[in-house]
């Protein structure tokens, strides 16, 4: 149950009062003064490299020529945003209610390199759909602490543990839900996770658009040795001995992963702050390494649009909190990867997407998750409220539908 009697008052937010004008001005200015070199690192340098000059600066051209912040600030501002302060924190969240009679709450948490801005487009039709059989959803989207609108962490050692039960205490105490459903991806999935292992009296239903879970003890050994000592194809026999062909192209993509894709992890997770004070005053800086992992996690049929990536890494810029944005990789480690299992009554989705660069096998989870849906989808990858909102939207429906209340 809660632990605070007393009620907790929320303070309306202006998002124009975070992202000043003069700001906003010297934004652009730093932009095109930023010097970048006239060639590529190495002749022939492609994405293996990280992003290529030529994408660099076709980003940052429309950036400078084709985006507008009128219009981002415009899109942004069509929502309720509101600031409360939960044990210390300086909690930011977007309230989207639904005009529809019997509405379920619904909170979904977004990841790094994300933002709230990353549901906009699931926003609409999950307040509004256009079946009268399918579930509405008064939608909650909360910056997590160091993120966007949010204020820093109060202290050290942090976990998104925390985070967890900061949000719980935002569904509850705050805005009185008693139960909701909670939907996350990235550090989303372990808030999620957290919340319905501690927090499952409260969050009914959770749905994820990633899995990810070390093996259980009795495999652990033999599938390290098998995944990363063993040559690919003899690790692949033996893995797919007890996994499917999709579930085995998931771990293989995991290996690509902490072969070519992890150095941001180490970098992150051992000194933030120097990676952090790097990038705070360098919108091309941080658009070339954010805007590498949109391109690098994401479907290749189907990129993120450059309004979507520039709109992301404005939000960073111009609230200053790339830096604290890095902090979950230093202070939660594998701390979620320890969580107990679900409570009793709480039931879980799981979306795979086939171009998402993490995963695990179902079987890893089973006796973590009481898992009540599992979809297989061959499009989207890690940013799947950009990618395939329209997916998202049904699988959510979906599970929604067929569990709330049951």
């Amino acid at each position: 149950m809660s632990s605070h009697s007393r009620k907790i008052v929320p303070k309306p937010l202006d998002p124009a009062s975070r992202l000043p004008k003069a700001e906003v001005e010297r934004m652009f200015s730093l932009i095109r003064g930023s010097r970048l070199p006239e060639s590529n690192i190495v002749p022939g340098a492609d994405w293996d490299y990280g992003i290529p000059l030529t994408r660099l600066k076709e980003l940052r051209d429309f950036w400078l020529d084709s985006w507008s912040f009128d219009d981002f600030l415009a899109e942004i501002s069509q929502w309720e945003h509101y600031t409360v302060e939960i044990e210390q924190n300086d909690v930011h969240y977007v309230h989207i209610k639904s005009g529809k009679e019997g509405a379920i709450p619904l909170l979904m948490t977004h990841g790094w390199p994300g933002s709230f801005y990353e549901f906009h487009k699931v926003v609409g039709p999950l307040t509004s759909p256009t079946s009268e059989a399918d579930p509405v959803f008064h939608i909650v989207l909360p910056s997590l602490p160091g993120y966007g609108f949010s204020g820093p962490p109060p202290r050290k050692g942090w976990t998104l543990i925390d985070s967890a039960r900061v949000f719980n205490t935002l569904m509850v105490d705050v805005l009185g839900h008693k139960e909701y459903v909670a939907q996350g991806g990235d550090w989303g999935y372990c808030v999620t996770r957290a919340l319905t292992a501690n927090h499952s009296d409260h969050c009914r239903l959770a749905h994820f658009n990633i899995l990810l879970e070390f093996p259980p003890p009795a495999y652990q050994w033999p599938f390290l040795i098998a995944l990363f000592a063993l040559p690919k194809w003899v690790g692949r026999r033996v893995c797919g001995l007890i996994l499917s062909e999709r579930e085995m192209d998931s771990l293989a993509k995991q290996v690509q992963f902490r072969d070519s894709g992890m150095g941001y992890i180490s970098i992150q997770g051992s000194k933030p702050a120097t990676i952090g004070y790097a990038l705070n005053d360098h919108p091309v800086g941080l658009l070339a390494y954010i805007g590498e992992k949109y391109h690098s996690w994401s479907d290749p049929n189907k990129p993120i649009s450059d309004a979507e990536i520039v709109s992301t890494i404005s939000l960073y810029f111009l609230t200053q909190t790339f830096g604290t944005s890095v902090l979950p990789y230093f202070e939660t480690k594998d701390a979620f990867m320890r969580l107990p299992k679900q409570g009793k009554g709480s039931k879980s989705a799981v979306s795979v997407f086939k171009h998402d660069v993490l995963g695990a096998p179902r079987s890893w989870v089973t006796g973590k998750l009481n898992i009540a849906f599992y979809k297989e989808h061959d499009a989207g990858g890690h940013f799947v409220g950009f990618e395939q909102p329209e997916t998202l939207v049904a699988d959510v429906r979906e599970f929604v539908k067929g569990n709330w209340k049951k």
